[in-house]
């Protein structure tokens, strides 16, 4: 009798202790409505989702699907960079976790896009192909395409075809039908361009460098093409209004005779928080332009009032600290009042 209540006495205790350390643990925010519940924004860019996308990690390249039910995004570790998915289940949002496609730590994995239908999900991967060898860091950039399963989820993906990754190609983009825009760094120069494939009968044609302006003076990259392939915007370099050589977000109308025309700098007209341009998509509706800025907010002095370690470390997870976070804003009727 005494050894089973003493078992007893311990198996209570064990219970006691795991319900205690399974309250302690911080629980996931019950998040309902379009793109996580967010208020969203107006004309003024603002921080989009901060302690659940923008952690104060270092967080790029979003992209959400059509129906609003699913969000990836980059999330960038220095020795592991990876993609990260949301989904909204039954109406809630789940915790983020790393995308099925992407969970290989020997490789690196960022840029995701997805295509208008949900169908595809396309990304780069430094992940070697059947005729290169595993190289460290950032090489072997090429982009890779999941398909959707019935239950939907992703099959194994695959790199695309040798006609778009000849070198290193990097961030893809699509239009409502499926043309991809990507960046491609030469081979000779090794300054990055901007090419177009055009999506038909399943086969993506063999790409073309986009003409100036938009493959012009300085370097471009990293650029996001508009669902119905009205503009363009990419990360610039030395073509800021500013002259001091930094990297902006710059746009380009595609005109109907597939010209562009000349850019026009967005941190400046749109008076961006953003020191340097590192990354920028559209929601597929057009209503949204996604930005990544590493524009520090906060300061120590806010942050550690009795300049304890707690406070300190809490500059680390937060939004605003430095490194890349996520900005939305409202885009007004497709940018036409910059057109005119």
């Amino acid at each position: 009798m005494k050894t089973i209540k003493y078992q007893t006495f311990i198996i209570s205790a064990i219970l006691l202790i795991s319900i205690d350390r399974v309250n302690s643990q911080p629980t996931y925010p019950l998040l309902k409505g379009d793109y996580l519940g967010q208020l969203q924004p107006n004309l003024k860019p603002t921080v989009f989702a901060p302690g659940i996308v923008s952690t104060g990690m270092y967080e790029r390249d979003f992209t959400v699907s059509s129906d609003g039910n699913e969000i990836y995004y980059s999330l960038f570790q220095g020795d592991w960079n990876t993609i990260m998915m949301i989904k909204r289940l039954n109406g809630v949002w789940q915790e983020p976790v790393v995308a099925p496609f992407a969970r290989d730590t020997m490789f690196f994995f960022a840029e995701p896009a997805l295509s208008i239908d949900g169908s595809k999900i396309f990304f780069l991967s430094t992940k070697p192909r059947a005729n290169e060898k595993a190289k460290p860091g950032w090489s072997n950039q090429n982009i890779w395409m999941a398909d959707r399963k019935a239950d939907g989820s992703w099959n194994s993906p695959q790199p695309l075809p040798e006609n778009i990754n000849a070198f290193d190609e990097f961030y893809p983009s699509l239009t409502s039908d499926g043309t991809l825009y990507f960046c491609r760094t030469d081979a000779k120069t090794k300054i990055s361009q901007i090419l177009r494939a055009k999506l038909v009968n399943g086969a993506y044609q063999d790409p073309i460098v986009l003409p100036e302006p938009i493959n012009g003076k300085g370097t471009i990259f990293n650029a996001c093409i508009a669902p119905d392939d009205s503009y363009l915007i990419g990360c610039v370099s030395e073509r800021d209004s500013s002259n001091m050589k930094r990297v902006t977000y710059m746009l380009f109308f595609h005109n109907q005779d597939d010209t562009w025309s000349k850019g026009i700098d967005l941190v400046n007209v749109l008076n961006l928080p953003c020191p340097n341009a590192i990354s920028v998509s559209v929601s597929f509706d057009g209503k949204y332009l996604f930005f990544a800025s590493t524009i520090k907010t906060i300061k120590f002095k806010e942050l550690q009032p009795e300049w304890k370690l707690n406070s300190i470390s809490q500059r680390r997870l937060s939004a605003g600290n430095g490194n890349s976070d996520i900005y939305w804003l409202r885009i007004e009727d497709g940018f036409r009042n910059l057109k005119k």
